[in-house]
């Protein structure tokens, strides 16, 4: 046997050990590969029957069928929604037969973008709800109730704008808050959202969370309400009937709200105006008190005028009196002097008187001798 010969067999032994570790290795592979696909085609399987259950449901899962009628019914009782809308400027003005109305300006994406030029999404004078869509513990809050009071459709790329009207009165405080999340939403936070029908009270809402997340979103006196809404009525009762608690009809509750307020305002504003009066009327009071001091002031210097003037009248009554005492006195005195004096020139005028009267018959006698004597001496002559 020739080397090449020899040298041929080495060579054929060397590819029959290399044919046959490539034909185990080809005869792992194949093995590995069944494997694997026997194992593929039942996960494949378990797969499908996951996919049935998922589009199906079963006795203790609901299907994406009957999540899709879920949703379409939740998705109608919600009705349409307007997400990320943008506020522009809010503004307060007085309406004379409304009152106070504040006006909201929204720049909408999402309306009119259907392209339908004759059917309004968004008709004036329809009710709408405004929501901040930040989170509650960032300020995300219900901003109220607004009647849609214009509407300017889309052009190119100019998103629709709103106009938006309140329908109850709002608050400083709730006027307030709107342009709070007016700022928040221009500073680049998110948006507004805009919805035509209030949402629905929902047992599945607040399921699932913790006391301690719930106590942040909802008022404290209603906490424990929702902790053990769907739970078991008795904590220590496992099998105790489930408790669930009563749904809220908010759009109710609200207007409710907003005519008892209203009335408070109005009760409000009738006090504010009785009070007025009343302090119309006690400043009234005090001015004509004020008039009554002044004038019992006067009265009061007048009648110590009055009570020196009768002081001053008294004494010189009393001067007076005196004085005329002393002239009473003085007069009864001077009478009885005088009827003295008169009985006295009586006495002397009946002593002249008889006297006179005695010298006039003296001289009569005289005189009548004088004539005798006259006619005697005639008589002898």
């Amino acid at each position: 046997m020739s080397i090449w010969n020899k040298i041929l067999i080495c060579l054929i032994l060397l590819a029959s050990l290399a044919m046959w570790y490539l034909g185990m290795r080809a005869l792992a592979t194949h093995r590995a590969w069944r494997t694997a696909a026997k194992k593929l085609q039942t996960e494949l399987a378990q797969l499908e029957a996951e996919r049935t259950r998922l589009i199906e449901g079963d006795a203790s899962t609901r299907g994406i069928r009957q999540l899709q009628v879920e949703l379409a019914k939740y998705t109608l009782q919600r009705g349409r929604v307007w997400n990320s809308c943008r506020p522009i400027r809010v503004d307060v003005r007085q309406d004379p037969q409304t009152g106070v109305v504040v006006q909201v300006s929204l720049s909408v994406d999402r309306l009119g973008l259907t392209g339908l030029q004759d059917v309004q999404e968004l008709p004036v004078d329809s009710l709408v709800y405004l929501f901040d869509e930040r989170e509650i513990q960032n300020g995300g809050v219900y901003l109220g109730a607004f009647r849609v009071a214009a509407v300017t459709p889309r052009q190119q790329d100019q998103p629709a704008m709103v106009q938006l009207d309140s329908v109850f009165h709002l608050t400083n405080r709730e006027v307030q808050r709107l342009q709070r999340a007016m700022q928040a939403a221009q500073q680049g936070g998110v948006g507004w959202t805009l919805c035509e029908l209030l949402p629905k009270d929902d047992h599945e809402i607040f399921a699932g969370l913790d006391a301690n997340t719930l106590a942040q979103i909802l008022p404290k006196s209603v906490v424990d309400e929702y902790v053990r809404d769907g739970k078991p009525s008795d904590p220590n009762n496992p099998n105790s009937p489930p408790f669930f608690r009563k749904l809220r009809d908010y759009e109710s509750a609200i207007r409710h709200l907003s005519l008892k307020r209203a009335e408070l305002i109005d009760q409000v504003a009738a006090l504010q105006a009785d009070k007025n009066r009343l302090d119309a009327a006690l400043a009234d009071s005090q001015r004509e008190a004020q008039a009554r001091d002044q004038e019992i002031a006067r009265f009061q210097q007048e009648l110590q005028r009055a009570e020196l003037e009768r002081d001053l009248a008294v004494n010189h009554l009393k001067a007076v009196e005196d004085t005329l005492s002393r002239v009473t006195t003085a007069r009864d005195t001077l009478i009885e002097q005088n009827r003295v004096t008169a009985g006295e020139i009586a006495q002397a005028q009946e002593k002249a008187y008889q006297l006179i009267e005695q010298r006039v018959r003296s001289m009569a006698q005289v005189e009548q001798q004088v004539s005798q004597h006259t006619t005697a001496a005639g008589a002898q002559n």
